[in-house]
């Protein structure tokens, strides 16, 4: 049986060994437990049983485990940069390191965490899985994309962003190309902070359930964002082609949900 209230303990007594004052750590802490907690509301949403609530709920709350390593090493969250794949350490660190048996004792679910985990962070999710291991990759993949839409807003920006400077004059053309087409921007075409802009829209594409694009919508996190940037960014350019990818995003949105209903 999964025992909700030790994993949280062992997540706090694991990241103890972490600056909490670093505010990536902290922002890394907080991003955690609210994926947790998206997962739950999620897998209640599809009506699963109590033990796959707190199983999603469990993996919400291993996903990014490896996040704090990269902090330490790199002070960055770019895995391109850090050359660290946050995912990939945080599977190193449950199963190689062997940290899961401390907040789980039962073999039971490792394969369906270990995928899950593994997929959280990737374009797309990989073939072969299983069709729980499947269910559960999309469920962590939405629950972090739902916290990341409300960082967004209310987290430390330049924590949130790979790089320093904020002084640019215009988004990539190959970023907004990506938008159009509707999926999810190519990290590896990022070269400064109003790039990495489009990262956050384009994620809006790849969200699996009817209850999480209400959620983004029914909160507006979006239009806030929009707003954000205009606060962070002089360019009026820049301004320009964010309430563009805001039109966008906010059509899928709704073409979207009718499609699904």
């Amino acid at each position: 049986m999964i025992d909700i209230i030790n994993a949280k303990k062992e997540f706090k007594n694991y990241v103890a060994n972490y600056n909490p004052e670093h505010p990536r750590v902290a922002l890394k802490i907080s991003h955690i437990l609210r994926v947790a907690e998206n997962c739950r509301v999620i897998a209640e949403s599809l009506n699963l049983s109590e033990e796959e609530i707190k199983l999603a709920e469990l993996i919400g709350i291993f996903h990014d485990l490896g996040r704090f390593e990269q902090v330490r090493i790199a002070d960055t969250f770019s895995d391109r940069d850090s050359k660290i794949n946050h995912a990939e350490q945080s599977v190193k660190v449950l199963f190689e390191e062997g940290l899961i048996r401390r907040f789980i004792e039962e073999e039971t679910y490792d394969n369906v965490i270990r995928k899950a985990v593994y997929n959280h962070n990737r374009a797309g999710i990989e073939d072969g899985l299983t069709e729980k291991e499947l269910l559960f990759a999309k469920i962590i993949r939405d629950a972090d994309k739902l916290d990341i839409f409300y960082s967004m807003n209310f987290e430390e920006f330049e924590a949130m962003c790979w790089y320093k400077n904020f002084d640019q004059d215009e988004i990539g053309e190959l970023e907004i190309e990506d938008i159009r087409n509707r999926r999810l921007v190519n990290y590896a075409n990022i070269k400064n902070n109003a790039d990495m802009i489009t990262i956050f829209y384009g994620y809006i594409f790849d969200l699996n359930f009817e209850v999480s694009l209400k959620i983004v919508a029914e909160h507006n996190y979006l239009e806030q964002f929009t707003e954000r940037i205009k606060k962070n960014f002089k360019s009026e350019k820049i301004h320009k082609q964010a309430d563009q990818i805001l039109e966008i995003c906010n059509e899928f949105i709704n073409e979207k949900i009718k499609e699904i209903n």
